[in-house]
């Protein structure tokens, strides 16, 4: 199974009078990278919280968001604790005492106060509050997953498109070598008889087993076939019920093992071309191997 490692999920919802909303996006990376932030009020519950995200995500630098809004309608108009207010506005008059400032204060004097203070109530969550987060984020994970399934889909036909094409030339190549290895042959064997014939003592063995090695040296019958069988377990893992990521990955090393042996075995042309082909076509495949899951 193809499934990429980029996608975004999101869900929300309400929780007595505070509104969650829970967004996380997804980008490729060789191991599972969680990074969460989320208010205050959840810090004791990381754990768990990521601990859902393993179970739903293999592979990946996955960051997620976890907001909170109380509701509009609350006594204090969602702006925070009036109490709290008032003490910040009573603070910033002492600190103004204490360095001898006679500067009025101002709200933005408050405000920035309480960057680093905090005006909301921080107290931890309650055991069915920090359930439903869960259950939210759970939901963000699951809708993250469903637009990751689609763009493997999209990968997946991309990447078994250019293996067909791979299987498809060294079918060709196989040809042109047999071919250049008869041709090679014969023009060997009528070089020697032209430089030789006036020798009565010409070894026809030797001459068979110069032969024999170089069509040995330039043979690529076992190359092609590894090839093929790598191309047949790329296609299979692909389709697979398992996630396919690393195990592509590795194929897509052995075949470019295998792509340049045979480049290096071919002095022809056209056999030389038809092995770049090769090499663009699964470079294409590695690059798009980065991104599945």
């Amino acid at each position: 199974m193809i499934i990429s490692m980029t996608g975004f999920g999101r869900a929300e919802g309400t929780f007595g009078r505070h509104r969650y909303r829970v967004e996380m996006t997804s980008v490729n990376n060789r191991y599972l990278e969680i990074g969460i932030r989320f208010p205050k009020r959840l810090a004791s519950r990381e754990y768990e919280l990521k601990e859902i995200l393993r179970k739903k995500v293999s592979r990946g630098k996955l960051n997620v968001f976890v907001s909170s809004d109380s509701d509009a309608d609350s006594s204090n108009g969602g702006i925070g604790d009036e109490n709290k207010i008032r003490d910040f506005f009573k603070l910033a008059q002492n600190i103004n005492r204490i360095i001898g400032s006679k500067e009025p204060v101002k709200l933005a004097d408050i405000l920035e106060l309480g960057e680093y203070l905090s005006i909301t109530d921080d107290s931890a969550v309650s055991d069915k509050e920090a359930a439903f987060v869960a259950s939210l984020v759970d939901k963000a994970a699951d809708d993250l997953n469903r637009m990751k399934a689609k763009e493997g889909k999209q990968l997946e036909k991309d990447m078994l498109r250019r293996v067909r094409s791979i299987e498809k030339e060294s079918d060709v190549i196989v040809s042109l070598s047999k071919k250049r290895v008869k041709a090679e042959s014969e023009r060997i064997r009528k070089k020697l008889d032209t430089l030789l014939d006036s020798r009565k003592d010409i070894d026809e063995r030797r001459i068979e087993m110069e032969i024999v090695m170089f069509a040995d040296k330039s043979d690529i019958t076992e190359e092609v076939t590894r090839l093929r069988s790598h191309t047949k377990y790329f296609s299979e893992y692909a389709r697979s019920e398992e996630l396919a990521g690393r195990r592509l990955n590795f194929l897509v090393q052995e075949m470019n093992r295998e792509i340049n042996t045979i480049a290096s075995k071919s002095s022809e042309a056209e056999i030389s071309q038809r092995s770049a082909v090769l090499k663009e076509e699964l470079e294409k495949i590695r690059e798009q191997i980065q991104n599945v899951e």
